[in-house]
């Protein structure tokens, strides 16, 4: 399965469907990008070429490998047109059961019956959505926004794979310059989205209770949390932070965990009052009069400065 003889489909062409689309692309592969919306289509490839412009101002493309890339890329709003040819098809449509079980029953009825099939879902079990004769050759597969710059792809294959399917998979999103890692077992939020909601109760109890504003906890977090993990993870700190320490400090009675609150008011509260993020202008942080586009290419300028890097460290070439 190297990319360059895969024919790929992807279903959506939101945010995460440009972003995949775009890595196939660049690694060779030809790409359908299927969404019933046109003007998400458009959207999609105007993403693509926004990323692109930040890596070539990074010297990460050339001008010639842009345009090589935005050729292998195409457009379609006829699903089964766009499932035709597909050697692989990646489902990345909305995170819901009704839309996506259609989905998986028009990738059952139109795809080749010999097409690999991957699913992009955050949080569902796709296995229990899909029809039967799927099974065997239908694994999850996760990315991280932006899809074009981390490399993490969480894997989970269905009961009914065979390991070396789903071993195929995984070298597929090696040679992607990709680090999947892959889970013993089905459990929703997989890995990240889980630390991410043990995280997020934790920071958003802080934040309510005064004990510090949203700036300086990520500041905190910046400045020790975050390079930290980047070498060690969080299993192999606590290797070196001692396991027996580690017990004594889980057992403190004096350190109270934050209670369970699914509806935090520093959260809840700007959620009421439109102030969504990026996407409205203003969330935790002000940004002003700048576009949705405008921030994440800043954003996108930054990570590239990570990842590249720590390259080494993500792909587990240099590790303690």
């Amino acid at each position: 399965m190297s990319p360059s003889s895969q024919h790929v489909t992807i279903l959506g062409a939101g945010l995460m469907g440009a972003g995949i689309a775009q890595v196939f692309a660049a690694h060779g592969s030809t790409v359908t990008l299927f969404d019933i919306s046109s003007a998400q289509l458009e959207r999609a490839l105007q993403s693509i070429q926004g990323n692109l412009q930040v890596m070539t101002e990074k010297g990460l493309v050339s001008e010639a490998e842009r345009a090589a890339l935005m050729a292998r890329v195409r457009v379609q709003a006829d699903l089964p047109q766009a499932l035709t040819q597909a050697t692989l098809v990646i489902e990345a449509v909305s995170e819901s059961v009704p839309i996506k079980t259609e989905v998986f029953r028009a990738v059952s009825e139109h795809a080749p019956k010999d097409a690999q099939v991957w699913s992009n879902t955050s949080t569902l079990d796709v296995f229990a959505l899909a029809p039967a004769e799927l099974l065997p050759r239908l694994l999850i597969a996760h990315w991280f926004a932006p899809a074009h710059i981390l490399p993490l792809v969480e894997v989970v294959a269905s009961e009914s794979m065979q390991s070396e399917k789903r071993d195929a998979a995984v070298a597929l999103l090696r040679s992607l310059g990709k680090a999947p890692v892959v889970l013993k077992r089905f459990v929703p939020g997989f890995l990240i989205n889980r630390f991410l909601r043990a995280l997020g109760r934790e920071a958003f109890h802080l934040l309510d209770e005064g004990v510090i504003d949203a700036a300086d906890l990520d500041q905190a977090v910046r400045t020790s949390l975050a390079p930290r993990m980047v070498v060690l993870g969080v299993m192999q700190r606590y290797d070196f932070t001692g396991l027996d320490l580690s017990a004594k400090n889980l057992a403190n009675p004096e350190f109270s965990d934050a209670p369970v609150n699914l509806a935090p008011r520093e959260l809840i509260g700007r959620v009421q009052a439109g102030e969504l993020g990026v996407k409205t202008g203003k969330g935790f942080y002000d940004y002003g009069q700048r576009s949705t586009q405008e921030l994440s290419q800043r954003r996108d300028a930054l990570l590239w400065d990570v990842v590249n890097g720590c390259e080494a460290i993500l792909h587990g070439r240099d590790a303690v």
